[in-house]
């Protein structure tokens, strides 16, 4: 009996923390310290894309290039101590700021190899094997972003849930109620 009566109240508060779960909005966008981070992380992406297009063609497009170059540069530095500029806060996750450190030293000897390009094309393979093992670790860093901003996500929803249960009166975080 005793068991049933547990399995019962068991169900009963999830049930409830379901319902109360799907009426309410987590606006968790706009808490997460390095939502502006990650989404320049996935910026990057897009950047190495342009500069293996570039590199590409028939004709390279230096202007584009070395815009390009700059810009990851850039960005690539904030991400991983900061940026006011680009309003990058950098990270203390020390597992993507390894990896964002695996990038750096790749992203070194690409540059280098960049660099070598408008004057000698015919490292231009080279430089597009580089851009896609640059594109992989990117990727790497990427994912790791997505998985910091689930966890708090997921950790957000638990505490709210938890607060509303235990009939805290404070606002929970990352909470918007919708009545």
């Amino acid at each position: 009996m005793k068991k049933i009566t547990k399995f019962a109240t068991v169900a009963l508060v999830l049930g409830t923390s379901t319902l109360f779960a799907s009426s309410v909005d987590y606006a968790l966008t706009t808490k997460y310290k390095l939502l502006n981070d990650m989404k320049l992380a996935q910026r990057q992406q897009a950047l190495i894309v342009s500069m293996n297009q570039s590199l590409d063609s028939n004709i390279i497009d230096v202007k584009t290039l070395n815009r390009s170059k700059e810009q990851f540069s850039r960005v690539l530095l904030g991400l991983t101590k900061g940026n006011s500029a680009y309003k990058l806060k950098g990270t203390r996750i020390p597992m993507i700021k390894s990896k964002l450190s695996e990038v750096q030293t790749l992203w070194s000897g690409e540059l280098k190899i960049l660099s070598s390009i408008n004057s000698n094309k015919a490292n231009k393979q080279k430089a597009i094997a580089g851009l896609n093992t640059l594109m992989i670790k990117m990727s790497e860093a990427v994912a790791m972003y997505n998985k910091s901003y689930k966890r708090y996500k997921q950790s957000s929803m638990l505490s709210s849930i938890v607060n509303r249960h235990l009939g805290d009166n404070k606002p929970a975080l990352a909470l918007n109620n919708i009545r």
